[in-house]
């Protein structure tokens, strides 16, 4: 005879499960099952699926159609004549050999565009260079010739010179005054 089973509320009873989920009728109303524009991409769910079950379904369904359609033109091809089938056979061998020339002569135009880049830069910077070495000896000839004539007015001019380095340093005393005035305010 036959054991009875332990029965307990820890155990589920699988009897009790329906068969399939119930529908909401939220969903009904969200998802109907014919669409009322009657549009083809239109959302249609089906009794008893949820949408993620009817996308998978969909996809399903194109991957399946997909391989469906590899097939029929392998058949396709394995019908064809040998003499077709080896033409066809040349043709993606000259596309493949065509890829291959036209890959490499991309890559040889890389690398010429790349040394002629950095060729280019290479003497742009030797051009930055000289312009720079060129700029700093006429600022270093313009401070001199600053500095001479700015000696040569102390020598010839001495009162003069130190009558306006008085007036200039009055003036810069003024404004500081009324800056400080102005902030205070």
């Amino acid at each position: 005879m036959a054991e009875r089973l332990h029965k307990s509320s820890d155990v589920p009873n699988f009897d009790t499960y329906p068969a399939t989920p119930p529908v909401n009728e939220s969903k009904r109303l969200l998802y109907p099952s014919k669409p009322k524009s009657g549009l083809p991409g239109a959302p249609v769910l089906e009794k008893g699926r949820s949408p993620l079950e009817q996308r998978a379904a969909d996809l399903g369904t194109a991957a399946g159609r997909v391989v469906s359609i590899f097939r029929q033109a392998r058949t396709t091809v394995e019908k064809l004549p040998e003499d077709t089938r080896e033409r066809i056979n040349d043709l993606a061998d000259g596309a493949r050999e065509r890829a291959d020339h036209l890959r490499t002569a991309a890559a040889e135009n890389a690398q010429h565009l790349a040394q002629a880049a950095r060729e280019k830069t290479a003497e742009l910077g030797r051009q930055i260079r000289e312009k720079t070495a060129d700029l700093v000896r006429q600022a270093k000839l313009g401070y001199y010739r600053a500095r001479l004539r700015a000696n040569q007015t102390v020598r010839e001019y001495p009162v003069q010179v130190a009558v306006a380095a008085g007036l200039i340093g009055f003036l810069i005393g003024i404004g500081l005054r009324i800056r400080r005035a102005n902030r205070a305010y």
